[in-house]
């Protein structure tokens, strides 16, 4: 009969996907080869199915391997940040703030509000989460981290979500394409072009799918990017066109990208969360009005105030 796999049977899987061999996983967790060999063999026994094939002195994971693989990472994840602030704990005596952004806004505001905040707190440190929204939320609901900054994403039970900015989406251009001598772009004239869109992990591209379907028109989107930071870079590749906020405007306000206004108007909510059954050890008042107050100045300079 199949059992369940052990903690140690999950770490050594986890090791051996990471690494690709035996002798990779045995040295990332320090310990022998055959002692990997032996925990692998006894993780497929337990589960009824093989987790690897061997091939040239690799190890490649079975479907089923893969499969189970996003959960064991976000195991994973947790434990990490349980180990970084045990090594924290053990290496200073000042309190540690743990941040969970999305990376657009980890890159362009974060930076400004922590530089604020320390001139205030110089005793604090911290330690910064990047992902998409909806994991944004979750962090904080699951106590991983003690506020965290992203898109607006339905709402969890206990998890305050308080808005810290609307910003406007813009066309991005590259530079070289026709459309960027345009003031302003509407959704018909990319009718015919390549589109760089986003996944649908956050809401952004139901918006964006709306606007195109109340012109009867569909999106001809040659590539899913999750995050607007990867839409930007492949506006500059040339690949196609894209449409993105202010704050991932701003960090690409040097490229071979054309930003320009984009019509209909199409806003998204960004959001600060944290944990509404929780007294917190920092001034989260503070943290927040820092937030807002950078978040604008940036919205404002790339002209979507």
């Amino acid at each position: 009969m199949a059992r369940g796999l052990g903690l140690r049977h999950v770490e050594v899987v986890y090791a051996v996907m990471l690494t690709g061999t035996i002798t990779g996983a045995a040295a990332r967790l320090n310990v022998s080869q055959p002692a990997i060999s032996n925990c692998v063999k006894e993780a497929e026994e337990r589960l009824g199915f093989p987790l690897f094939t061997r091939q040239h002195g690799r190890v490649f994971p079975t479907e089923r391997a893969t499969a189970i693989f996003s959960e064991i990472e976000r195991s994973f994840t947790g434990l990490d940040t349980i180990n970084s602030l045990c090594r924290s704990l053990r290496d200073t005596k000042h309190g540690r703030l743990l941040i969970s952004s999305t990376p657009a806004w980890a890159t362009a505001v974060l930076p400004r509000v922590l530089h604020d905040y320390l001139k205030t707190y110089p005793e604090l440190r911290f330690s910064i989460i990047t992902k998409s929204s909806e994991y944004v939320q979750s962090l904080v609901s699951s106590c991983k981290a003690d506020i965290g900054f992203g898109l607006s994403a339905p709402p969890i039970p206990g998890v305050a979500q308080l808005e810290i900015a609307r910003a406007r989406l813009q066309c991005a251009v590259p530079r070289a394409h026709p459309l960027a001598q345009r003031s302003a772009i509407h959704v018909t004239d990319l009718a015919a072009e390549q589109l760089i869109t986003f996944s649908g992990v956050e809401g952004t591209d139901d918006l964006i799918n709306q606007v195109f379907a109340d012109h009867d028109l569909e999106p001809q989107s040659v590539i899913e990017c999750p995050a607007a930071l990867a839409v930007c870079a492949m506006v500059e590749a040339g690949i196609g066109i894209g449409l993105i906020h202010g704050i991932c405007a701003h960090v690409f306000r040097d490229r071979d990208i054309v930003h320009l206004p984009f019509t209909p108007q199409i806003s998204i909510s960004m959001c600060a969360y944290w944990r509404t059954c929780d007294e917190p050890t920092f001034d989260r008042d503070y943290l927040t009005q820092l937030a807002v107050r950078h978040t604008d100045e940036i919205l404002c300079a790339n002209q979507v105030c």
